[in-house]
C-alpha cells in the first residue's frame, strides 16, 4: 500500500505527506502532525542509536583483547570513565556520517549503492562464515535448545521479557518510508521510489526470520555467554568462531556497514525535516527549508547532527536515560491525545475510537505469535544477543 501511494506522491517528507493526503481536508492537518512528529523524532533517534551502535563495535575489542584503560572499574557502561569514551568514539562515528552528507549529490548514488553492497557483504559473511566457524569451535546448539528453551536475561519476569522480545524485532519493521524522503532527488520517482519502498519491505521480510534462526544455532551455551562483558556481544561471539584475526576483519565491516548506514539515516531524516520545514511547520521553517546551490538542505542536515549530538552527550550520566531518549517516539500518543483536546471535536474521537477497535483483531493476532515465541525462547535471547545486527541490517536496505 506504502509503496501504490509513493509511486502517486513521490514528495520529501514522503509518509508525513501521505498521512495529511490520505485523511483528507478535515482531518489531514492533525494526521500530518501526528506523523511528522512521530517520524521525525524516530529518524533522529535512528542516527543517535546507529552511531552508538558503531562504537560498541569498536569498543568490544578492548573486552576481547583484555586492554583495560587507567582508571576503569569495568569495561561496560557501568563505569563513568568508559560511557566517556564510548560518547567520544560515537560522537566522531556522527561526525564522519554526517560529512559524508555534505557531498555533491552526484555522490549520494555511490553512498547509497556502498551502503547496500556492504550490508549484503555482511549479511553473506554471517551466513557462510560464521556458521563455519562456529562448527570448528565450539558447535551448533542442538534443535531442542531453539525450539523449547526459555531464558531470562538475569531473572527478569517473564512479561518483561515478552515485552522485550516484541521490541527487539521492530528495528527490521520500519524505516521503509526512506525511499520516500529522497523521492523529489530520484529520477523517475514513481517508478524507482516505490519499487524501493517495496523490495526493502519484502527483502527484510524474507531474510530476516531465517538470519534469526541461524544466529540462534550458532548461539554458544549460557557458560560462554557469562563470559562475554563487551557491550557489543557479537565481537567476543566472532572472536570465538573465527579467531581473533578473522573477527577484526568481521568487525570493521560491522563498523563501516554502521557509520555507512547513519549516513544513509541523516540523508532521509534531513529530507523529512526539510520538507515538514518547507510547510512551514517547524520552528525556523524559513532557515531549515533553505537549500544550496546544489539542491542539498544543508541547515536540515545540521540539524540533525546537532540533535543526535546532543542526544549522545547523556550517555555521560547514564546509559538508561540515552536508551529512555532515543526511544521517545513513544511521546507521539500523548501529541495525539493533545490534538485531540485541542480540536474538540466529537466525530473526530468517534472515528479514532473505531479504527482502534478495528485494530483490535491484529493486535490480539501478533500478540498471540509473540508469546508463542517467547515462549520457546526464541525472541527473549534474540532481544538480548542480537537485536542490533538485525536493526542495522533492516535499516540499510531501505
Amino acid at each position: 500500500m506504502l509503496a501504490e501511494i509513493c509511486s502517486a506522491l513521490p514528495v520529501a517528507g514522503s509518509i508525513y505527506f501521505w498521512a495529511a493526503e490520505s485523511a483528507g481536508p478535515k482531518y489531514g492537518r492533525f494526521a500530518g502532525f501526528l506523523v511528522a512528529w512521530w517520524s521525525t523524532t524516530a529518524w533522529t533517534s535512528f542516527v543517535a542509536v546507529n552511531s552508538q551502535a558503531a562504537a560498541n563495535y569498536m569498543l568490544s575489542e578492548l573486552s576481547v583483547f583484555d586492554i583495560k584503560l587507567k582508571d576503569t572499574a569495568a569495561m561496560n557502561y557501568s563505569d563513568i570513565h568508559f560511557r566517556s569514551l564510548a560518547w567520544i568514539v560515537s560522537e566522531g562515528l556522527l561526525l564522519v556520517a554526517l560529512l559524508l552528507n555534505y557531498l555533491p549529490p552526484r555522490a549520494y548514488k555511490w553512498l547509497l549503492r556502498a551502503a547496500m553492497f556492504m550490508v549484503f557483504f555482511d549479511f553473506i559473511l554471517n551466513i557462510i562464515w560464521l556458521p563455519i566457524g562456529v562448527a570448528k569451535t565450539f558447535g551448533f546448539r542442538e534443535k531442542e535448545f531453539l525450539l523449547t528453551t526459555y531464558y531470562g536475561y538475569e531473572g527478569a519476569p517473564q512479561g518483561w521479557n515478552w515485552c522485550l522480545g516484541f521490541l527487539a524485532t521492530t528495528g527490521v519493521l520500519v524505516g521503509f518510508d526512506a525511499a520516500g524522503h529522497v523521492a523529489e532527488e530520484t529520477r523517475n520517482a514513481s517508478r524507482q521510489a516505490a519499487r524501493g519502498l517495496f523490495y526493502s519491505a519484502t527483502v527484510a521480510g524474507i531474510l530476516g526470520i531465517p538470519v534469526i534462526f541461524l544466529f540462534l544455532m550458532c548461539y554458544p551455551s549460557f557458560d560462554i555467554l557469562a563470559t562475554f562483558d563487551a557491550p557489543q556481544p557479537f565481537v567476543p561471539l566472532y572472536a570465538l568462531a573465527l579467531g581473533k584475526g578473522g573477527h577484526i576483519f568481521m568487525n570493521v565491516v560491522c563498523i563501516v556497514t554502521l557509520v555507512l548506514n547513519t549516513a544513509v539515516a541523516i540523508l532521509a531524516a534531513s529530507r523529512l525535516v526539510f520538507a515538514i520545514a518547507r510547510d512551514g511547520v517547524l520552528p525556523g521553517s524559513k532557515w531549515l527549508g533553505k537549500v544550496d546551490d546544489n539542491g542539498i538542505p544543508k541547515n536540515a542536515i545540521t540539524l540533525i547532527g546537532i540533535v543526535a549530538a546532543l542526544l549522545l552527550l547523556t550517555i555521560i550520566p547514564s546509559q538508561v536515560a540515552f536508551i529512555s531518549l532515543v526511544s521517545a517516539a513513544g511521546v507521539r500518543e500523548f501529541s495525539m491525545l493533545f490534538e485531540i483536546y485541542k480540536s474538540n471535536s466529537y466525530e473526530l474521537c468517534l472515528k479514532l475510537l473505531w479504527v482502534l477497535m478495528l485494530s483490535l483483531h491484529f493486535v490480539v493476532c501478533s500478540s498471540l505469535e509473540v508469546n508463542f515465541l517467547t515462549e520457546n525462547g526464541i525472541l527473549d535471547l534474540f532481544g538480548l544477543l542480537f537485536s542490533a545486527l538485525l536493526q542495522s541490517f533492516g535499516t540499510c536496505l531501505e
